[in-house]
């Protein structure tokens, strides 16, 4: 299994492209902005997106989802307890940007649930939003953490449909993974799980 991370928007956020060297199958995580570039991307390294999966609702980790689903005629993937964030997805881009969004909100599919391409596996992680999850990769030893954990342990929770409690119990099951599982966040670099970053500082 291979990972590439692209940073795209004005918020930095990591898009992940994760796919099957064998049969070039891919997933599209989290793509924040830039959907010409994603596809840019993607048609370089030859790969054959399967699906968009989206961490959270947040717009900046979902700006570009709609026209990549368009483009390569794949479903995009969330928690429908974040659906509320991507239908109002153009008025929280353009408060927090100060900009005309002129991107679409994606159209949601059903069986997020249910979801697990390439084995892996989703770990409902509230906290950031009600619906943030994580995705496991236990083949691999990798999860894709979106907003619920960072290298520097950080976890934001200041909104108002955010929970300090619930991201308390999100991290302490993700504490129990083994040490040394990379893990690739919505921002920032990777790093390998240590159970000393699994802190709420807000």
């Amino acid at each position: 299994m291979q990972v590439k991370t692209l940073v795209v928007g004005e918020l930095q956020t990591n898009c992940y492209l994760l796919w099957d060297e064998e049969n070039k199958n891919a997933l599209i995580i989290d793509p924040g902005d830039a959907a010409d570039f994603i596809i840019t991307e993607v048609l370089a390294l030859k790969l054959k997106p399967t699906a968009i999966i989206l961490t959270h609702g947040h717009f900046d980790h979902c700006l570009a989802a709609d026209e990549l689903s368009k483009a390569f005629l794949i479903p995009v993937y969330l928690n429908q307890k974040d659906l509320f964030l991507v239908n109002d997805l153009q008025k929280r881009a353009e408060h927090w940007l100060s900009r005309k969004i002129i991107e679409e909100p994606p159209k949601i599919s059903e069986g997020f649930e249910e979801f697990e391409g390439f084995g892996g596996k989703i770990i409902e992680t509230p906290g950031h939003t009600p619906g943030s999850v994580c995705l496991y990769f236990p083949k691999e030893k990798i999860l894709f953490s979106g907003d619920t954990l960072f290298a520097n342990g950080q976890a934001e929770t200041n909104h108002s449909y955010s929970s300090k409690q619930d991201l308390r119990i999100s991290l302490e099951k993700l504490s129990q993974f083994s040490p040394g599982i990379k893990i690739y966040p919505g921002h920032g670099e990777a790093f390998l799980l240590k159970q000393k970053k699994l802190k709420i500082f807000n």
